[in-house]
């Protein structure tokens, strides 16, 4: 570190002192302006030496959305085979948002893992979500083994599907990360293209019945027919078809009700998962694919309620639709702002009506043999159904540029295809010649002049102002919440260094020093008369070996930046320092820094041995 470069930093620490929240510490921060300077100088290895390697062009690619208004779109052109298409320029593509043509502002063509090197290993006590240290090196491809939406059997099939592709197709250069979704995420495997650490990840994966699909299966928990008709009286009187025909509605209706709260449950569960991965892998560069193997995701709801009919044109049929299309959209939107690809792998393999199997009896809720038209009511109720739940499937991966592989039995081929298709592709930046930021979806289409080529993109994005998010966003701290959690892999929509070391005298109780550098280019600020000025939160939970919370420090500033410090911030990096006192023992610290102008946020994970434990 030059020492220009220290008296920059130690102007811009003063500054950012100035302008901290609390104004009792602001005389803190001042008095160790100094001290902080040195300990920057300490950090060099990891942060100054770092923020002065070349960055990635796409990193990361959420933020440079924000600041600058491009839109970016990773495309995937394939031959008639489905083979990938190489040497197409930006001549070639035609890009359109809402059927308006726009200038293509940025152009590439993308190789996953081509010319990239490995990083230099990180000193003792630092740590990092620096895209550098998390990219794989080759088309990142994140395989979730979806519990929480698969019917057991379907479950234990796919699972030895997995093993299959990992024993005779993965190859070296195409890492897998293996995640999977029960009641929460967890991750079994971080990136490897090992096949030991691969199989040994998939086999951990225990197909277990999933509780939401145990509630919705109403016929399931509908009463003996036996029951219901000796409700009507003793002996069958003459009305008691009648009066069983009435409680078994009142019943369904109650089961009804339990079943839309737990597909409410259910989706919501499934969508936030997604949103964890996303921010998860917004900070890697490049296309990256997420292969969700599923067996029932639902789309549309439908309630009755009062009365049931045949068919909705008996005066008896009484509904109300509710769908989760609009929830969906919005998530796949904040996949695809990550630049990821969801290839849906219908877990059932080959499907087709529900209904003729042998498990199927031909009888009614009375145990009554079923008419014609009850029948065949219940034949076109289960084909809506599976074309429900693929359609919502579908819907996640055409929004996002990826692919449905369903009703086939090659799970290991899907996956394959998948890892295939992110391994080259065309990188595509447009400025949107629409400036009004509405919140409004609007779509993209991306076409290419040659005969014979298919392009697979992102469909859209939503026009929103992150900045608003402050605003609009009611319960702010259930993502931080989340991320902060040790489960969870960490975020990287902020990027930083952090460094945590032990002071040298130890007693019962420890103030252990946390110092940040953020990268600026990942935060979003205001300006401030030629200045800038941020609003951030940092934080730091520490973990015990057994996974439960010890302790956690959580502190919010507003920090004004002159103009003429604006440069000592660009080149060094957004500083921040606390402390959190803790006992002597083993530790896993989660940090985490959030824009508080955007809700993005970053989290990096350090192990920590205080005293001689």
């Amino acid at each position: 570190m030059t020492h220009q470069s220290r008296t920059l930093i130690r102007k811009l620490l003063t500054s950012l002192a100035g302008r901290e929240k609390n104004p009792a510490k602001q005389t803190k921060h001042l008095r160790g302006a100094v001290w902080m300077a040195a300990l920057l100088a300490l950090m060099v290895a990891i942060g100054v030496a770092l923020a002065q390697q070349p960055a990635p062009q796409n990193v990361p690619s959420p933020t440079l959305r924000v600041t600058s208004r491009l839109v970016l779109v990773d495309a995937v052109v394939t031959d008639k085979n489905g083979n990938p298409v190489n040497g197409l320029t930006a001549a070639d593509f035609t890009v359109s948002e809402n059927k308006k043509p726009q200038k293509i502002a940025s152009f590439s063509e993308e190789h996953a893992g081509a010319g990239r090197a490995a990083p230099q290993p990180l000193p003792a006590g630092i740590a990092t979500n620096r895209p550098e240290y998390l990219t794989p090196p080759g088309p990142p491809t994140v395989l979730l083994l979806d519990a929480l939406n698969t019917q057991v059997q379907d479950q234990g099939s796919a699972r030895l599907q997995l093993l299959k592709y990992v024993d005779s197709q993965l190859t070296p250069g195409q890492p897998i990360a293996v995640y999977t979704l029960g009641r929460s995420l967890r991750i079994l495997q971080d990136f490897t293209d090992d096949p030991r650490l691969l199989r040994l990840a998939i086999q951990t994966f225990t197909p277990d019945k999933s509780i939401n699909l145990e509630i919705e299966d109403i016929q399931r928990q509908l009463p003996p027919p036996s029951r219901i008709l000796l409700a009507g009286g003793p002996r069958g009187g003459g009305n008691s078809l009648a009066i069983a025909q009435g409680m078994m509605e009142t019943i369904r209706d109650f089961y009804t009700e339990q079943v839309a709260l737990s597909l409410d449950d259910r989706v919501g569960i499934t969508l936030s998962a997604f949103r964890i991965i996303a921010r998860a892998l917004a900070g890697l560069p490049g296309r990256k694919n997420l292969i969700w193997v599923s067996g029932s995701f639902p789309l549309t709801l439908m309630k009755q309620i009062v009365h049931y009919g045949e068919t909705p044109s008996d005066p008896n049929y009484k509904s109300v639709e509710r769908t989760y299309e609009d929830n969906i959209r919005q998530t796949a939107s904040f996949l695809t702002d990550a630049q990821i690809a969801v290839y849906a792998v219908d877990a059932r393999g080959l499907v087709g009506s529900t209904v003729n199997d042998a498990s199927a009896q031909g009888t009614n809720d009375l145990g009554l043999l079923k008419s014609g038209a009850e029948y065949g009511a219940d034949v076109s109720n289960s084909n809506a159904n599976l074309e429900n739940t693929q359609a919502s499937m579908s819907l996640v991966a055409d929004q996002t540029g990826g692919r449905l592989l369903a009703n086939r039995n090659d799970i290991d081929r899907a996956v394959a295809q998948t890892i295939a298709d992110g391994s080259s592709y065309y990188m595509l930046g447009y400025y949107s010649e629409e400036k009004s930021w509405d919140g409004k979806f609007r779509q993209i289409q991306v076409e290419v002049n040659k005969p014979g080529l298919k392009v697979r993109s992102r469909r859209g994005y939503y026009a929103t102002d992150p900045s608003l998010w402050v605003k609009e966003n009611r319960n702010k701290d259930a993502d931080l919440l989340t991320e902060m959690a040790r489960s969870n892999p960490v975020s990287t929509m902020i990027i930083f260094d952090a460094r945590a070391v032990p002071p040298p005298s130890l007693g019962d109780k420890i103030k252990l020093p946390i110092d940040f550098l953020v990268d600026p280019r990942t935060l979003s600020y205001a300006d401030d008369k030629g200045g800038r000025r941020y609003e951030l939160d940092f934080h730091v939970a520490a973990y015990g070996p057994d996974g439960k919370l010890v302790g956690h420090q959580d502190v919010g500033t507003k920090a004004g930046v002159k103009a003429e410090n604006v440069a000592a911030l660009e080149q060094g990096g957004f500083p921040y320092h606390m402390e959190l006192e803790l006992p002597p023992g083993r530790y896993i610290l989660r940090l985490g820094v959030r824009d508080d102008r955007t809700g993005f946020i970053g989290t990096a994970d350090l192990p920590l041995v205080l005293g001689k434990s």
